[in-house]
Parts: C-alpha cells; structure tokens; sequence
C-alpha cells in the first residue's frame, strides 16, 4: 500500500488551496494511499485537512519527524499536533543523505521565528526560533557531501536569527564558516535572509570565499518606509538599500532575489511605486510577488485601508514586469563571461541549471553531467524562458 506525504504551506490562501487540491488529486489518482498531510496548514487548521479523502493521519510541525514512529504505533487518533509554541529546539532527523531527483541538497540550520511581523503565521505555525547547534550541522553537511551533492542550501524560517537561542556566540556567519571549511565541499548557498541580518562578518565571507555562492535571496517586502513600519519590519528602504550597497562593494556581480508583498493594508500607489524603485535601483532580478493575503489571527487581518483584489492584481503585474527588465539587465551582463552551473537534469542532450548567481541555464549536455559543477562559456540569454545560454565546448572542458 502506497504512503505519500504532503508537506504544506499556509502562507496565503492560495497555497491552501492548492494543498487541499494536491490532496484530492493524489487519492483520486492513487486510490487506497495512505496519506499523511503535515506542515504549517496542517498545524493551523488540522480538522481541515483530517476530512480529506485518503488522510490517515495530520502531523504538526512538533511531530513531523516522528511519522514513522507514530505510523506503527497505529494509534486510534487520526490528529497529532501539539502546541509549538511549547517547542525549544529543532528535532533529531533521520539520516538524510538524498533528495531524490534534486541535483542540490539542503541543510536546515534553524526554525521558528521570534518577528513579529502583522502579516505572518510563522510564529504560530513554526513556534519560536531555534536553532540546530553546529556540530550537528556540520555532522550532517558531511554526510551530504559524502553523498555525492557539491551544493549545499542553508536553510532557515529565519536564517539570520540562526545562534541567537545557542551559547558560545553561534552566528550564521560562524556556522557558514564552518561549513565553508568542510573538505569535498563544491559550492554552498544561502537561502532567504533579511538583508539587514547581512552582518560585517557575513560580508567578509561574501568577500573573501568563492565557495560561497554570489547570490542573494532577501526579505525585503516592501521598499515603503510607511508600509514596511506597519508590517513590523523594523527599518525603512533607505537601510535595506545601504546594506545591499554594502554586499555588493564585498561580492561584486552578486546576484539577487526578493520576496515582495503587494497590496498590504495601506500601500497608496506611491508606497508601490517605492517598492518599483527599489528593485530597479537594488537591481532585484529574481523578485518572488505575493499579492497581499489576509491571514486570520495576523495584525494585518484587522487593519483598515484594504486595497481592492483588482489594484492588487494590476500592481503585482506591474511588479513582475519591473523585476524582468532588471533580469535582462543582469543576464546581459553574464554574456560573453564564465558561468558554472549546477546540472539539475539533462533531457535528449540538453542540459539544464542554476548558475552561482541562481540564474537558470540551458546547455549542451551528457547526460553523466547531471548533479556535477559545469564551468561554461555563456553565448546569450533567452528573456521568454528566463535562461542564460550557456556552451561547455568553448570551455575546452570535459568533465568527465
């Protein structure tokens, strides 16, 4: 009998949904599954998710990492979550040493959030923020790499908080050096971070470690002043702009992503047009827009100045049409230089990918590539597909 697993989000509506669609769609396609839907919705709203065809069991994200334990325990009740706020350090994990067709492996260093921002569940679904004490970090990093992956992701609710509930001065720049450190280590990345947790030490290792990817992913939100204060998200545009300015005098060509909401209680078309400028101005080429969704139990579920489902939509269009043009501006640049690109899958000869600076990459490729590090001249870019082109042959390399 088949056992799938849904992890899930709840971070807007809409991925509520999909989650409860995927559930359908996998009992329907795959009839007598047994299902076991865990993550944030089912810590949230687990009654929910308990009457969905096929869901056996509903773990909360306290209880995730003892599925198998609470599978053979057979235990009469279909609903285990507990109170995360209770909750004071990231559980044991099995060994993990792969992650199925993933090219990349990622490393959880930290969860839970202490933020308090008005329009997030985190801390309600994730509990407080913890974080995994280094040793164990680097314990399973080599597991990875011994493995076979050459790139590691740093993962994280709150990446930037990482060490703060930990004695003996842990930072997420000391365990990025321990990492760094590591032998067979290819290349590491780090997921989001808020770019004000972007540190003089964290600088230094952007500066001085190749290893560490040119790349970063930050939780910007929005570039407003006004609305990033009623959002909780502490300083204004001015210093996420500074602190940026800072990481690229360190890693000159660093390459960047944000996530952005749009349509926060409030937002006037001239805070959105601030957002606008600080992409164009930051050179965000990799924007992910979340068009504002009102949580219940969330600050911002309560605050007035709504703005209309329409504007919202028109707005995030407009978003998205800004951080394209910063995309081609950015892969313009790569043109004619070296690129080396992570070979995530390899289809009738053409090989596909994530450069250092995340773009992604389509090449001429064996086939043997995949999951290697592959330098590349890059001939060109392709703005439909949002790709780089890349050509291995005018590297006179051969990986194999």
């Amino acid at each position: 009998m088949a056992l799938v697993v849904v992890n899930t989000c709840s971070v807007t509506g809409e991925s509520d949904r999909q989650a409860r669609q995927l559930i359908r769609r996998v009992a329907r396609e795959h009839p007598g599954a047994r299902i076991v839907v865990t993550g944030c919705y089912a810590q949230r709203a687990p009654a929910e998710l308990a009457g969905l065809p096929g869901v056996v069991l509903v773990l909360g994200n306290g209880e995730k990492a003892r599925l198998w334990e609470l599978l053979e325990e057979g235990q009469g009740s279909k609903v285990v979550v507990g109170d995360v706020a209770r909750l004071t350090e990231v559980p044991e994990q099995a060994p993990l040493d792969h992650f199925g067709e993933r090219a990349r492996a990622f490393l959880q260093v930290q969860d839970g959030c202490d933020r308090a921002c008005a329009y997030c569940l985190i801390p309600q679904v994730r509990g407080p923020g913890r974080s995994v004490p280094w040793e164990r970090v680097v314990e399973r990093a080599q597991r990875l790499i011994g493995a076979g992956y050459e790139e590691l992701v740093v993962t994280g609710v709150d990446l930037g908080a990482y060490g703060r509930d930990l004695t003996g001065g842990n930072t997420l720049a000391g365990v990025t050096r321990a990492l760094l450190g590591l032998p067979g280590l290819g290349r590491l990345r780090l997921s989001s971070v808020d770019p004000l947790d972007l540190d003089g030490e964290l600088l230094k290792i952007f500066a001085g470690e190749e290893r560490l990817c040119g790349h970063a992913h930050l939780s910007i939100q929005s570039g407003d002043d006004e609305v990033r204060r009623r959002m909780g998200r502490g300083r204004g545009g001015e210093a996420v702009l500074e602190r940026i300015a800072r990481l690229r005098e360190a890693r000159p060509g660093v390459v960047l992503g944000a996530d952005l909401i749009v349509g926060f209680p409030g937002e006037s078309e001239a805070a959105f047009e601030n957002t606008v400028a600080l992409v164009e101005e930051a050179e965000v080429a990799l924007i992910h827009v979340f068009p504002f969704s009102s949580r219940p139990g969330t600050r911002a579920a309560d605050m007035p100045d709504s703005v209309p489902g329409g504007r919202i939509r028109e707005r995030s269009e407009r978003l998205r049409r800004a951080g394209e043009g910063v995309w081609r501006t950015v892969a313009g640049r790569r043109v004619g230089g070296i690129e080396v690109a992570l070979v995530e899958s390899v289809k009738e000869g053409i090989g596909r990918g994530k450069s250092e600076g995340f773009l992604s990459m389509r090449f001429p490729a064996r086939s043997e590539w995949q999951g290697r590090l592959l330098p590349v001249a890059c001939v060109g870019s392709d703005p439909e597909s949002k790709e780089l082109i890349g050509d291995p042959q005018k590297m006179y390399f051969n990986p194999t």
